[in-house]
């Protein structure tokens, strides 16, 4: 059931992206602009998650030092010092599970549209691959069935070339994407089109050979993409999405972090591991997926930086007028105004 629902949503992104490009008939550009819409899309998701981040962070700045104290004081007796730590989070009204909710609802989101939509464009540009190389391939056939007699060699390979190097033109509207030849493929010095072996074994799959024998289908194929297209070994991209998936990753990461952490707090040790295992991760994914997924990379990353930017903003400017280490605690149904270092209590 679950493989099934994953197989369905990703099924459910390749046509939506499909549409995007209907529309706006470049690959590369629909990309960016389903990116932008899907993230608005979730936004509300990403607002309550920063709030209730932006909380947490309030509230253990202002247990922080109490916790530490009680550290120091308990430190050989680690029942007692984690009896009177409970005493501070009931004392702060501090629900750690309740606060990390909205944060473990989003990022589940996340990860099953990542996921899904990384299964749904990879599905995708398999079947575009093999498609696009099979159009300029019948282009060939058809030229070739066209040519007359009593035409020279010379005569007839330009023929085909020319048949052949219209369709690829063509092509290059929706696959191609500024320096990127072919959107299909990753942003590397690998060739723009399928390896010939995976096509032929996606012809006999498929039983789409139509009677052509491997060796007349590879001497088209050298054709095709050494003699019309260029050396079919010139670089698809020059690895700029890579780095920049890397340099966008971090960037988002730091920012984040940054907007959470209260005026003089610390980055964790977490948040340190987070930021260097999510740009790794990213340049890992970067360099193995195609042009189409590393453009949802960066665009995604940049969308979250600046909606999380916003909303910190907006945050901070509504609570400007409150001291950082001021919080309201509940203890016997009564409200009491307590500062971190220095507080009196109301009776």
């Amino acid at each position: 059931m679950e493989m099934l629902t994953s197989m369905t949503l990703a099924s459910m992104w390749s046509t939506i992206i499909n549409a995007f490009a209907g529309w706006i008939v470049n690959y590369g550009w629909a990309i960016i602009v389903f990116t932008i819409v899907l993230k608005l899309v979730l936004s509300p998701l990403d607002i309550l998650q920063r709030v209730s981040s932006q909380k947490q962070a309030r509230v253990m700045g202002a247990m922080q030092p109490e916790l530490d104290e009680l550290k120091k004081k308990y430190a050989d007796n680690p029942e007692k010092l984690n009896a009177e730590q409970n005493k501070v989070y009931q004392k702060y009204n501090s629900n750690l599970k309740g606060m990390c909710l909205p944060m473990l609802i989003s990022l589940v989101v996340t990860l099953v549209v990542f996921f899904t939509l990384y299964a749904g464009i990879r599905n995708l540009g398999n079947e575009k691959l093999y498609e696009t190389y099979r159009t300029l391939d019948q282009t060939y056939v058809t030229a070739n069935a066209e040519v007359e007699e009593t035409w020279s060699e010379d005569e007839k390979n330009e023929y085909i070339a020319v048949a052949v190097q219209d369709a690829y033109d063509e092509q290059t509207k929706e696959n191609s994407w500024l320096w990127v030849k072919n959107v299909w493929k990753a942003d590397t010095n690998t060739s723009e089109f399928v390896d010939f072996e995976s096509y032929w074994n996606y012809l006999e799959t498929n039983n789409l050979t139509e009677g052509s024998s491997k060796e007349d289908a590879q001497a088209r194929y050298d054709f095709i993409t050494s003699t019309i297209i260029g050396d079919s070994r010139d670089n698809n991209g020059y690895f700029v999405l890579i780095i920049l998936c890397a340099l966008v990753s971090f960037l988002s990461q730091f920012i984040s972090t940054k907007l959470l952490n209260s005026k003089g707090q610390k980055m964790n040790t977490m948040n340190k591991v987070m930021m260097a295992i999510i740009p790794i991760s990213m340049l890992i994914f970067a360099y193995t997926s195609n042009v189409v997924f590393t453009l949802y990379i960066v665009t995604n990353s940049l969308m979250t930086t600046i909606i999380s930017t916003i909303i910190s903003l907006v945050i901070r400017h509504i609570n400007k007028n409150k001291p950082d280490n001021e919080i309201v605690l509940k203890k016997k149904n009564v409200e009491i105004m307590e500062y971190s270092r220095n507080y009196n209590k109301n009776k």
